[in-house]
């Protein structure tokens, strides 16, 4: 609608939008720090951030130890109160965003993937979802194509670099990856081959004001940060 809006006027428009960043952990990636920049990506906020790490590639022969120290680092959440400093995830923004959790998180049941949850008590008041985890996702379920923009994750696994590059790229966004590996040439093979705006090396979420961030394909276009995140606010003197 914003671009159709501003099409034959000399308007610039940038588009930060969704995504469902892929987090990928190899075999040699130090277990216990992914599995806190797992939480860190997708739980932070309740999930409501556009980058978040939402969908969880882990190497096939690791991927019980990885689920099993997730679940267990999980436990230790606290889901309440947003303004106390001890809460770990808040509350979600509204009833429809609720609603629409719930309905996504319905369906990857449905469909055949296998829930769990933290279990812990909910507030009373208020519109709240546990930390939740799914595992048995395929390429073609709901939870792993759509944005479900709440404390939900979704494990898939693969075998080599190019399976992990092509599960992460089978998504119609392209905003943010994160890599957990100890090998340098592997992550900068990774990096270059993944469709995404921004990717973390052995972390995610982390940000420097001095560099581009921004999507491809349905995660908008153009660039915030950096120099480039400065382009759409200036002209040149031949633009002039």
């Amino acid at each position: 609608m914003i671009a159709r809006s501003i099409a034959g006027t000399r308007k610039k428009a940038t588009l930060e939008l969704g995504g469902k960043g892929a987090n990928i952990i190899f075999d040699d990636a130090p277990v216990d720090q992914a599995v806190e920049g797992i939480v860190n990506g997708i739980f932070f906020n309740q999930g409501h951030v556009c980058c978040a790490g939402s969908r969880i590639l882990v190497q096939e022969n690791v991927a019980d130890e990885v689920v099993r120290r997730l679940k267990r680092r999980l436990g230790t959440l606290r889901v309440g109160d947003p303004m106390d400093k001890n809460t770990d995830v808040g509350a979600i923004n509204s009833r429809a965003q609720l609603t629409r959790i719930e309905e996504l998180t319905a369906a990857g049941a449905a469909e055949g993937a296998e829930r769990w949850d933290s279990g812990c008590e909910l507030p009373t008041a208020g519109f709240w979802f546990r930390p939740t985890v799914f595992t048995d996702v395929s390429q073609s379920h709901r939870i792993a194509q759509e944005e479900i923009f709440g404390p939900v994750v979704s494990v898939l696994t693969f075998r080599t670099p190019g399976e992990a590059v092509a599960k992460a790229n089978n998504t119609p966004y392209g905003l943010s990856a994160g890599i957990w590996t100890e090998k340098g040439s592997r992550i900068l093979w990774m990096a270059d081959q993944l469709r995404a705006g921004v990717v973390w090396a052995n972390t995610f979420n982390k940000f420097d004001p001095t560099s581009p961030f921004g999507g491809y394909k349905e995660s908008g276009y153009g660039r915030e940060g950096g120099r480039h995140g400065l382009e759409a606010y200036v002209k040149t003197g031949a633009q002039q």
